[in-house]
């Protein structure tokens, strides 16, 4: 074994051949071990390194063919404390019909002279074992699904994996992340599976579901499930009512009746939005574990200690924050939320009461941290998750804290929502710190919306917009936007203009100007860094206005020759190239939305070294999809960041994504400078169009028979 990198399976091996020469095979696999016969399949190709190659399209692991091979084998620490001279009497005692004997017949392995019994049962297990994981990882990735998620299923699923794949490939689509129905589907037709099959039509069933999640929604309607089902599964589908049926009577989906509608749910989200409900009614009924003899005078030396006069609205908010069990604080930019947020943090630390702060993005935490001068988390951090085991913290192991801040709170989808509410202690205090008019969570839901539309958790709404911040145009282009009015363009002659519209005659025009912007008129007549301090902002990723190809234009402009770069799913990623994290990693210590840039790529190693605020970090070549060339981004990609200056495309081309709540959480990103680069109709589209794409949720509903029933039983008691 010349390399084998464990995480990837990237094998290059030295294969002896019966009268022929030696030859060099490249190929994925799992944990090869020498001894072992090789069946390989593939093409030839002339290495400058290594010359002649196999690279391999399919490999067939056997048990070693020859009892030497099968000693080396033994030997190669398939289990600890097994030697070669152990081996040496295993093959010595039954030659080639060892591997029937550690299959069939492992009592005979007391033949053996001096071979412990300990040793005996590990052999066996340890070779039963490996002999099934590895074919179940050469099964599934063979048939498409990659090794680092082969052994997801096989961890998950332990020694029945096989048996379970072939009974039901879907399951791989429902319970393994990053499986989907098509690969499922594909897996599904080699085994023979029927077209009509019901585990197929409950997957379609299932991944119509998962889709719709995607896109927001925890629930879809009965008729629009079934129809978007037939869809996925081609033409003339088999009859899906008797499927959905029997996944509903086996609880593999839940329905739920709203208003004479039928819905339909994934039971994890039907599961979670019960689970919000009813920790909402377990904190209520229990009252603070503290109270302000005086709240009046501590919010007086609050206030005093950070130098301010509240705005009456402020006043309110912090009020009730000091006697209010659970409560939301809405507010849009310049309405003082991150001074509320300062003061409520000066009243509870004179009592010595603890008060935890968090985001849900660590780029919303790190901003948190900067305005308060505390430690702020991402949620995901002060819970403790545990990758593909859901967090340490929760009913059993509560928070330690009397009051816990969640900035940022529109962000939060269902499911986190529901970890945060259980993990909150019986006597905590919980404040929900958002604007309602930012775009909703990335993930399915709808929270901040459904929570405030209840009337279920009481709210304050921050209206009044400081002095210094009615100075500012993004300020004040930002309400205007929320309001339904044109934003108002400074002039281009204007020293103090910090709002810019440029009109650009179609989407190609549009990005020509905004490299134009980002290389050269925005450092030059304000002195921001390309790098550092501007963020390009589409509503899209395709398109000649969306994030990828914005990206490859600026690629080819601020670094257009790096030293060396990769192709990712049609992307360069190259040394000095900006990027962006895309998924929270615990282990790495970044997190979705970070920022970074490529430092080094190492091909021997297969690893590209990313700098994130001066840290390195690496990944494997097989782990680049968690990052994603940043100079441009999708504007729900920037939620929860802040950046010194962004520049934002609008093009008729971009359709229903020109959404008032996208361009007001686009421009809301901005601290010094906002360029909107403009299609003639495109502003005004986005601008009137207020709602924008609905999504189907049940908390709202759920919440509603909470209080009937509560309505109801405080009647009956009267």
């Amino acid at each position: 074994m010349i390399f084998h990198r464990p995480e990837t399976g990237w094998t290059v091996l030295r294969l002896d051949r019966t009268a022929e020469a030696p030859v060099t095979l490249v190929a994925t696999l799992p944990e090869p071990r020498e001894g072992e016969l090789v069946r390989a399949r593939g093409t030839w190709r002339d290495d400058p390194a290594w010359g002649r190659q196999l690279v391999a399209s399919a490999v067939e692991i056997l048990p070693p063919g020859s009892p030497e091979a099968l000693a080396d084998y033994l030997a190669s620490g398939i289990v600890p404390g097994l030697g070669p001279k152990t081996a040496a009497k295993l093959v010595a005692r039954f030659g080639s019909d060892l591997p029937e004997i550690l299959e069939r017949h492992p009592e005979r392995l007391a033949e053996v002279k001096g071979l412990k019994r300990g040793l005996a049962d590990e052999l066996v297990r340890a070779w039963r074992e490996h002999r099934t994981g590895r074919d179940l990882l050469l099964f599934l990735h063979a048939h498409g699904v990659g090794l680092a998620r082969a052994r997801a299923v096989l961890q998950a699923w332990g020694e029945g994996a096989m048996a379970r794949v072939t009974a039901d490939p879907y399951a791989l689509a429902r319970e393994v992340p990053g499986v989907g129905f098509r690969t499922a589907d594909a897996l599904a037709r080699r085994l023979g599976i029927d077209e009509a099959a019901p585990v197929r039509l409950v997957g379609a069933l299932e991944e119509t579901l998962r889709r719709a999640a995607e896109e927001g929604h925890t629930a879809l309607g009965r008729s629009t499930l079934l129809a978007e089902a037939r869809a996925l599964l081609g033409p003339d589908p088999p009859p899906l009512e008797p499927a959905l049926d029997r996944a509903l009577a086996e609880a593999l989906l839940i329905a739920t009746d709203v208003d004479g509608r039928s819905w339909i749910q994934l039971p994890e989200l039907a599961r979670a939005e019960e689970a919000i409900v009813h920790e909402l009614g377990r904190l209520a009924a229990v009252p603070l574990g503290w109270r302000f003899a005086d709240p009046e005078a501590t919010l007086a030396r609050a206030a005093a200690s950070l130098g301010l006069e509240p705005a009456p609205g402020q006043r309110a908010a912090l009020r009730a924050a000091l006697s209010s069990k659970l409560l939301i604080v809405t507010g849009g930019p310049g309405t003082g939320k991150t001074t509320l947020v300062r003061a409520i943090l000066a009243a509870f630390e004179e009592p010595g009461l603890r008060v935890a702060l968090a985001a849900p993005t660590g780029r919303a935490a790190k901003r948190l941290a900067d305005s308060t001068g505390r430690e702020a988390k991402t949620l995901h951090r002060l819970l403790e998750a545990e990758p593909g085991r859901g967090f340490r913290r929760r009913r059993g192991r509560p928070l330690e804290c009397d009051l816990l801040i969640v900035d940022e709170v529109s962000m939060v989808d269902t499911l986190l929502m529901r970890a945060t509410l259980e993990a909150l202690p019986d006597g905590a205090a919980l404040l929900l710190v958002g604007d309602a008019d930012q775009l909703p969570s990335v993930g399915p839901g709808q929270v901040l919306a459904d929570l405030l539309a209840s009337g279920r958790v009481p709210a304050v709404a921050l209206r009044e917009i400081f002095r210094q911040a009615q100075e500012s145009g993004i300020v004040r282009n930002a309400h205007r936007i929320n309001r339904g009015e044109l934003p108002e363009f400074a002039r281009g002659e204007d020293p103090a203009g910090d709002f810019f519209g440029i009109k650009a005659a179609g989407p190609e025009e549009a990005a020509a100007r905004i490299v134009e912007l980002v290389a050269e008129r925005i450092p030059e007549r304000f002195g921001l860094d390309p790098w550092t301090d501007i963020q390009v902002l589409s509503p899209v990723n395709r398109g000649a206005a969306g994030v990828r190809e914005l990206n490859r234009l600026l690629q080819a402009r601020l670094n257009p020759a790096p030293a060396d770069a990769l192709e990712r799913a049609g992307q360069r990623l190259g040394v000095g190239d900006k990027v962006m994290q895309l998924a929270n990693d615990y282990e790495r210590d970044v997190y979705n939305g970070d920022l970074g840039r490529i430092a080094a790529i190492d091909r021997a190693a297969r690893t590209v070294e990313v700098v994130f605020d001066g840290r390195p970090v690496a990944y494997g070549f097989d782990e680049l999809d968690a990052l994603a060339p940043a100079f441009a981004a999708t504007v729900h990609k920037a939620q929860g960041s802040e950046y010194a200056a962004v520049v934002v495309a609008l093009c008729r081309s971009h359709g229903r994504m020109l959404q008032r709540r996208l361009l007001y959480t686009a421009v809301t990103r901005a601290r010094r400078l906002v360029v909107l680069v403009v299609e003639p109709g495109a502003l005004a589209r986005a601008v009137r169009e207020g709602a924008g794409a609905t999504r189907h949720t049940l908390l709202r509903a759920r919440l509603a028979v909470l209080e009937e029933r509560r309505a109801t039983n405080g009647a009956e008691e009267r």
